[in-house]
């Protein structure tokens, strides 16, 4: 089955089986958010099973199914929830399990949108991981999903529920103290392949759309799944720099990218797209798998100014140079307690949490934070830190990047590019 055809066969069972569960799940009853907040899985490979570790710790949160098409992989989700019943079609568990109030969606990226809005036609709230989705119709087909149904849709952008971002926008755009900003350069580079090993598995995946193991195994290889490190991770990085910049958003990109992994990848394994703002600002993105050196970190964000620079650097930690060079690390302390969509964090957890650099300091922090967001905003029908809006302005940014990239291209942004 072609990429398309099988698009075109997955969206009429969307609609056809979101309708039956919709039906169905219409007449049960089901238990108010207040006492239980029962959600179901859907892709239980190692980032859904993260964020599932993460909302488990939350109020009320309970496992009850998971929709995993590889057994392997259900085995260890089922070992957060050994109660929790294992399904393979999404549909089939939205119209079976009556008491779900929530789905967190981690699949390959090209089918977040067909399992989020099947999810949100059920009645369910969704987390759903980013990038938000394959596409940009397919990210406003999601926020129309939402709309109509009203339903909470929070995108897994982490930095959002980061509060050392927060602490960053402040120092950039209320107190100025890199004047103006010229340049971002955000940054991501690890020793590491995303390719990995192949399990002992005997099984026919192409009913899914995976021809064959190493397609589901190394999906994130095969421009048919997603379009490689830019919207996996440019996504974070490139909504972190248009928050940082006040908002601002992109007039055109242009990049570039090559693969040196000399296999079946699709994917490019280094890659590089810059953007010109608004105000004239250029923000670069860059990555690869064959080095770790930019500025003794992995990855992080370079905010040059007229007056200065700041750098967040692996979301654990902020440094300010001024004009003369001098480097000052600014402690989160300095934010004081901070809310993000009506959850509080107190100074003290804060200071403990970027003190805790051995677990992750405050990345760490905030992958369990972004879980107590939607569970609050679950339980209060309010909005997330992290809406289908910022999603959707995220990988406008990116899935424009990646066509530059493998188009060799120049690609322009207009005012009906991004959602307000």
């Amino acid at each position: 089955m072609s990429p398309l055809d099988r698009r075109d066969f997955l969206h009429t069972a969307v609609v056809g089986a979101a309708a039956a569960a919709t039906q169905a799940r219409a007449a049960a009853p089901t238990n108010p958010p207040s006492e239980n907040l029962h959600f179901a899985l859907v892709g239980a490979g190692g980032q859904g099973r993260w964020d599932t570790s993460w909302l488990l710790k939350t109020p009320g949160a309970k496992l009850t199914a998971i929709c995993e098409i590889n057994p392997l992989r259900a085995a260890e989700a089922k070992q957060m929830a050994p109660d929790a019943r294992v399904y393979t079609d999404w549909n089939e568990m939205f119209a079976q399990e009556r008491d779900l109030q929530a789905a967190l969606v981690a699949l390959p990226e090209h089918t977040h949108a067909e399992a989020s809005i099947a999810a949100m036609n059920a009645g369910l709230d969704v987390f759903c991981e980013k990038p938000m989705a394959f596409s940009v119709d397919e990210a406003r087909q999601m926020i129309a999903a939402r709309d109509t149904r009203q339903r909470i849709l929070q995108i897994g952008q982490q930095r959002r529920s980061n509060p050392l971002y927060c602490l960053a926008e402040r120092l950039v755009q209320q107190e100025g103290i890199i004047g103006e900003v010229l340049r971002v350069d955000a940054f991501w580079d690890r020793w590491s392949d995303w390719k990995s090993e192949l399990p002992e598995l005997d099984m026919d995946f192409s009913k899914w759309g995976f021809p064959t193991l190493n397609h589901l195994i190394n999906w994130r290889l095969y421009r048919r799944y997603g379009h490689g490190l830019i919207t996996e991770n440019g996504t974070h990085q490139m909504d972190a720099a248009t928050w940082l910049l006040g908002g601002l958003k992109a007039k055109r990109v242009a990049g570039m990218g090559a693969i040196r992994y000399h296999d079946e990848r699709e994917t490019h394994d280094i890659c590089t797209a810059e953007y010109l703002f608004e105000n004239d600002t250029i923000v670069r993105f860059s990555q690869d798998f064959h080095q770790g050196f930019n500025y003794g970190w992995s990855y992080g964000e370079l905010l040059l100014g007229s007056e200065g620079s700041l750098r967040v650097t692996a979301e654990q930690e902020i440094v300010h140079y001024d004009r003369d060079r001098k480097a000052t690390r600014i402690p989160i302390e300095r934010l004081g307690d901070c809310e993000i969509a009506g959850v509080a964090s107190s100074t003290a957890d804060l200071q403990a949490a970027e003190a805790d650099r051995a677990g992750g300091g405050l990345r760490t922090y905030s992958y369990g934070h972004e879980m107590r967001i939607f569970n609050h905003c679950v339980r209060t029908r309010t909005q997330p830190a992290c809406t289908g809006e910022i999603g959707h302005n995220a990988i406008a940014f990116t899935v424009a990047g990646a066509d530059a990239q493998y188009d060799a291209v120049v690609n322009t942004f207009d005012e009906r590019s991004f959602l307000s």
